[in-house]
This record gives C-alpha cells, sequence and structure tokens, in this order.
C-alpha cells in the first residue's frame, strides 16, 4: 500500500527563495509514497504563499497552507501537527531554510514500514564540512547494527534518553515518525525560542520501541532566521535561550528518566540559571535594556534562579581577579 507522509514546515523567513528550496528537495524525494505539505506562515515577513508561487498550482493537492499570528516555531509546528489527517501514515519536520539529500523519505519509509517508530540521519550543521556525528562524535555507528542490505541505515541501540541528554545527535530536519504511534504528541508552548526539540525528541524516545537512524548525511541545514545566531553573548536573546533553557529542563524531571538521567538534567538546569545570571550582570553593565519579563517569569517558575543571581557578583568578581593575577604572574615570568 502507498504511504503517505505529511512533511510539516513551519515557516517565518526575511529572505526570499528559501522555502521553494527546501519544498523542492522534498518534491524529489523518490519512492513508493506520496507527499502533503503542511506549511504554517507564522506571520512572516514574506508570505509563504508568494514563496510557494507555482507550486501551489501545479501541485494543487499536495499543499495545506495555513497562516497564523505568530506563535513561535514550537507553536507553528504544533499548528501543522494539528492539520495532519488520519489517513496520514508518517510525519516529517523540515524546518523552511533547510534541504533534504536524495534518498532521505526513502530510507525512512523503508524502516518505518518494517516496525521502527522513528528514524533520524547525520545531517551538515550551518556552513559546516563536516558533518553532525563527525563534529559531535557523540554516536559511535559500529555500535548500532546495520539493518539495510545496502544502504547506511543502523538499529539504534542503547537508551536514547541517556544520547539526547549527554550527547545529542538528532537534528529536527531530519527525523519521520509514525503519525499513529504519536499522534497526540505536540511541542511545549511554554517556550519560544529553543529548548522544546529536546523535550519533543524525548518524548520521541520514550514512546519507542525501535529506532532506526542514517550513518550517512540526508539534511543540509540553511542560513534563514536563526535564533542561536542572534543571541550571542551580551544580547537580551542570550538570557532569553538561558531562560527557556532552565524551563525545559525543569520540564524533562517530569519525564519517565532514571536517576542518572535526572541529575544530568539537574546540572544543566544549574548551569543555565549561572549562565542566565553572568548573562544578567554583563547586560546591566554594559547598559543593555533589561527585558523584565523574564526576571517574572522566572520568579514563577525558577525561584532558585534568584540564588545564582545573589552567588554570581562573587563569582565574576574572583574570575577577573583570577585573571589578573595570572597576567601579572605571566608579566613577571617574561
Amino acid at each position: 500500500m502507498r504511504r503517505t507522509v505529511a512533511v510539516v514546515i513551519p515557516f517565518f523567513q526575511r529572505a526570499k527563495g528559501l522555502l521553494h528550496k527546501a519544498v523542492q528537495s522534498a518534491l524529489s524525494q523518490q519512492g513508493d509514497f506520496q507527499l502533503r505539505f503542511i506549511i504554517v506562515d507564522d506571520e512572516s515577513p514574506i508570505s509563504a504563499r508568494s514563496e510557494l508561487g507555482e507550486l501551489l498550482t501545479r501541485y494543487p493537492d499536495k499543499f495545506l497552507l495555513v497562516t497564523q499570528k505568530n506563535m513561535g516555531c514550537f507553536g507553528a509546528s504544533n499548528t501543522g501537527l494539528d492539520q495532519v489527517g488520519p489517513d496520514v501514515d508518517y510525519i516529517a519536520f523540515l524546518d523552511s531554510d533547510d534541504e533534504w539529500f536524495d534518498g532521505h523519505l526513502p530510507h525512512a519509509v523503508w524502516a518505518l514500514e518494517r516496525g521502527y517508530d522513528f528514524y533520524f540521519a547525520d545531517f551538515y550543521q550551518l556552513n559546516q564540512t563536516v558533518t553532525a556525528f563527525d563534529r559531535a562524535k557523540k554516536i559511535r555507528v559500529a555500535d548500532h547494527p546495520r539493518i539495510h542490505p545496502s544502504e547506511p541505515i543502523h538499529e539504534f541501540r542503547g537508551d536514547m534518553r541517556s544520547q539526547i541528554l549527554e550527547g545529542n545527535v538528532i537534528g529536527v530536519s531530519t527525523i519521520v515518525f509514525n503519525a499513529s504511534r504519536y499522534r497526540d504528541l505536540r511541542y511545549i508552548q511554554s517556550v519560544r525560542m529553543a529548548g522544546a526539540e529536546y523535550v519533543f525528541f524525548l518524548n520521541l524516545a520514550i514512546g519507542s520501541n525501535k529506532i532506526a537512524f542514517s550513518s550517512i548525511p540526508e539534511c543540509r541545514y540553511g542560513g534563514g532566521v536563526n535564533v542561536f545566531a542572534e543571541s550571542g553573548w551580551g544580547t537580551n536573546k542570550f538570557l532569553h535561550l538561558r531562560h527557556d533553557e532552565i524551563l525545559t529542563r525543569k520540564f524533562m524531571l517530569s519525564l519517565p528518566l532514571t536517576e542518572h538521567q535526572k541529575k544530568v538534567v539537574r546540572q544543566k538546569i544549574n548551569q543555565a540559571r549561572m549562565g542566565f545570571a553572568r548573562g544578567l550582570f554583563h547586560n546591566l553593565g554594559h547598559g543593555v535594556h533589561l527585558d523584565k519579563s523574564l526576571l517574572t517569569s522566572l520568579a514563577k517558575a525558577d525561584i532558585a534562579t534568584y540564588l545564582f543571581l545573589i552567588v554570581a557578583p562573587a563569582v565574576l568578581l574572583f574570575e577577573r581577579l583570577k585573571t589578573k593575577f595570572r597576567a601579572s604572574a605571566a608579566a613577571d615570568r617574561s
């Protein structure tokens, strides 16, 4: 039976041409399946309709275009998931500035047809010539048996929860999963910028009996709107990222994790708290306008962050003194 794959694309871009290229990379996938695109225009400065242009006319039955007030990537993705019909077999995510390589969906469908619950693949991150697997060195492919007679498709062995928490190798634009098994799965919406994807990955792993992946890259990440590129040290968005990281990791503690995994999560929460405190005092010292809503949110959701706000000045002072001491010692030696 010919399967139906829903391709969910949240869309918010400022540069022209990115969505068209992403969609074309999906249309080029060849296999015994049919595609259904669900594209959510999240109040994008460039409209999805103008980007798709003639594709909407050429393939009228393949596209569902939804427009909404801006809710962020996770909210837009959830809107797309809400539109997936009961006749859809598999769901794939594709960010609107990313491109799939030939073979991605055929490999994923092959694995899912054989009882695997979700699939992911190696990929190239933005402006990289070395793949994500090779750069991170967090997964040893030889530990995972090959399951395809001629393609590098493997069965994941081990606890995927630990893989995600201690060395995540999953990219959003490479995952394809069984629609019926994860019919009600959504991104948490308590955050807008980052972190919810890791909770989504964990829920995929928790609900899975069998996971497959490709050890060759099947996607290249593009250079469109990128929250991480715009959230460097000394910006309010840096604080927003740490805020979101604190909230999402606290949510992870409500999931079925081992005690060791919860310990890892708690350590990362404390790192994010200190990162927030350090960033806050840096910004205040450099005249960066403070978004007070972040402090209000953390006062309600994570009062422990305020303890780090008390400790952070002493830590920063100690680090400055240590740096000056090292510089003085080096000068004396020279």
